[in-house]
This record gives C-alpha cells, structure tokens and sequence, in this order.
C-alpha cells in the first residue's frame, strides 16, 4: 500500500534516539549500524537549540536524507516546525495523518518536496516496516479525522502511533513504544504487549510526560506495560509543566526516567533507547 519502505534492505533495529529539540518531538529508529532507517516527527518549538542559528547547522544537528522517510504523529507545532529552521528535511518523503491543521502548518506543508497523507481507510489497522531479520516498526491511525467542519479536533486522539519490536534469541520480543501525544490506552495494538511473550525495553513518555488526562485506563495499562526506560522529551523550562514526574513515577514505580533537558545540560544532544542485546 505505501510505495517508501524505509526498512527494505535493513537487516536489524537496534533501537531509537531521541533528539533534544527543546519542547517537541524528534525520534530516529537506527539500524544495526546506528543509521537512521526512519524519522518520526521532526519537532521543537518552545526552548529548541536553534535558536538565532544557520538553516544548515539545524541539518547538520538533525540530518536528514532526501531518501529518508519522515512520519508524523499529528500536526501540532512541536512535531514538526524544526523542519522549518532547516533546509534538508523539506527533501524528504514526509508521510503524515490527514487532520485539521493551522495556517503555518499548511503553508509549511506546501514547501514539501514530496507528502502525502494516510488514507482514513486504513485506521485502526496496524502496518509494519519490516527487516530481513525480523525486527520492525509498527505503526496506526489511532482514529478517524472528523472532516473539515469539526471544531476542537483533539489531533493528539486522531494522529499515528508507534512501537519498535527487536526478536531476541530467548524468543521474547522487546518493544519500544512512541506513542506522539497520544494516551497509551488510545492505541489499539499497545493492549497485545500486555503478554509474557513481550517486554517493553522503554518508551518516550506520551505528550511530553503531562499528567492531565490521566483516567484509570492509562494508569492500569501503563502498570502491566512496566517499561524498563521512560524518556521524556521537553524543554525546561516550558509553560506547561512537563513533566508530571510524580505521576509517571506513582505509575511506573520500576522505571528509570530521563529526559532531554538534563541531557542538554549534561552537553548531549540526544539520547538513546536501545534494546538489551544490541
């Protein structure tokens, strides 16, 4: 059904980095070489790094192949106005879910040298880009676009979600989720990780780790997921409170958490959650 299969000749995933854009998401899934095999949004807005900088210094920090595959999780601004900034991402093949999107975001998805939107025909069912080793990215419109005379359409509930799967020796899966915005609960094929046959390696915390809209769904998935690693990706500080640690950690009492703003100050620009034999 969709003609760019970033994964075609790829032999592994090794798993994904996380790229400091301030508040914002940036995600790359890597191969086995630590290539980049596909970008999931290309964000940053509020505390971004770029900041009074050249367009070319944004491509040299997040590069960015006109071969390369961008997807976006949904039209919000710190999803993909880093692209903006640059010059190289606009060569890509963006695939993006069709929503109600602002002004900026539609003149900026004119200067695109190749988009197209994913058919609302296909939401709810799960695609996968796979490698000749078994490892994948799978990927879903959570839900339907309600049209073009919709008001307040929440885009976080009608955007794409992902999980990264690694086949270990053992037989056991290993998953990284990448959720956008969007709660866990409201992804279909999150609910089959809940299963001895998966083990969640880690996950970017769902809209930048907020605690609001937290119904007990989320909580009681999240508690039988049990990620290893949350990462929360955020500027600091920014003026919506991101993250609600005390929610994340009463949540997932088990997990290590990271986040890009300590990695800034710490004089990296990224950071990697990578599966367990790689």
């Amino acid at each position: 059904m969709f003609a760019h299969q970033p994964t075609r000749g790829v032999s592994g995933i090794s798993g994904v980095t996380i790229e400091d854009v301030g508040q914002g998401d940036a995600v790359r899934v890597l191969d086995l070489f630590g290539a980049t095999i596909l970008w999931i949004d290309y964000g940053g807005r509020q505390g971004n790094p770029f900041q009074g900088v050249r367009r070319r210094t944004v491509d040299r920090f997040l590069h960015v192949r006109p071969s390369d595959l961008v997807m976006l999780t949904h039209w919000d601004e710190d999803h993909w106005c880093s692209a903006r900034k640059g010059v190289t991402a606009r060569d890509a093949d963006w695939l993006v879910p069709r929503q109600t999107a602002s002004p900026r975001a539609a003149r900026f998805s004119a200067k695109l040298a190749s988009i197209r939107c994913i058919p609302e025909s296909v939401v709810g069912l799960v695609h996968e880009f796979g490698t000749g080793g078994g490892d994948r990215v799978r990927w879903e419109k959570i839900a339907r676009w309600p049209g073009p005379d919709a008001r307040n359409e929440d885009c976080n509930l009608t955007g794409v979600a992902f999980s990264v799967l690694h086949e270990r020796d053992d037989g056991v899966t290993e998953v990284i989720l990448l959720p956008g915005d969007a709660p866990c609960e409201a992804v279909g094929h999150f609910h089959g990780y809940v299963d001895d046959a998966f083990e969640v390696r880690g996950m970017v915390a769902s809209h930048h780790g907020s605690g609001a809209h937290w119904p007990k769904a989320t909580v009681e998935l999240l508690k039988h997921l049990d990620p290893d690693h949350v990462v929360f990706s955020c500027s600091d500080p920014n003026a919506y409170g991101h993250p609600d640690r005390a929610k994340w950690s009463a949540a997932l009492p088990n997990a290590e958490f990271r986040d890009t703003a300590e990695a800034r100050r710490d004089g990296r620009r990224s950071l990697d959650l990578l599966f367990t034999d790689r």
